[in-house]
């Protein structure tokens, strides 16, 4: 019977290390990650978020979104294009409360903190007006980035 304790005893310290262990991991990933996010701490971010089950816009919309960007901010702002459903990246999912198969965030940097964000919606749904798709995008980034 003190066999089967201390076994049993055993097994929850391992498991406790072996939780701590990956907890450590998890985070030293996570870190990694915001470090290479962080390239250039001072400039704001835009986000291009997307999970495995796309819209059928939704490549479009990434591609016009990319377009703009290289036209209007590529100096200003940095882009990032993130799967969020990969469990690597799952924090942004609680972050930015992250639902839909697009997402878009901007992110206002200001001292290497960033200090809020802003999400641009139903962009998906503007593709077949390339023209009212790149004014919107432009006026939210203004809008919110430029203040």
């Amino acid at each position: 019977m003190k066999y089967f304790a201390f076994a049993i005893g055993l097994f929850a310290i391992c498991t406790i290390a072996l939780a701590q262990e990956n907890d450590m991991l998890q985070t030293e990933l996570e870190e990694e990650y915001y470090q290479r996010l962080n390239s250039s701490p001072d400039m704001s971010r835009i986000y291009i978020f997307f999970n495995d089950q796309p819209c059928p816009n939704c490549p479009q919309a990434i591609d016009m979104i990319e377009e703009v960007y290289n036209q209007n901010y590529l100096n200003n702002y940095e882009l990032f294009l993130i799967n969020y459903a990969e469990d690597a990246n799952s924090g942004f999912v609680e972050e930015y409360d992250l639902t839909n198969p697009l997402e878009v965030v901007m992110v206002e940097v200001k001292n290497a903190e960033p200090v809020g964000f802003q999400k641009i919606e139903g962009l998906q749904n503007m593709t077949a007006n390339p023209e009212a798709f790149n004014e919107f995008f432009v006026t939210q980034v203004n809008g919110y980035l430029q203040n």
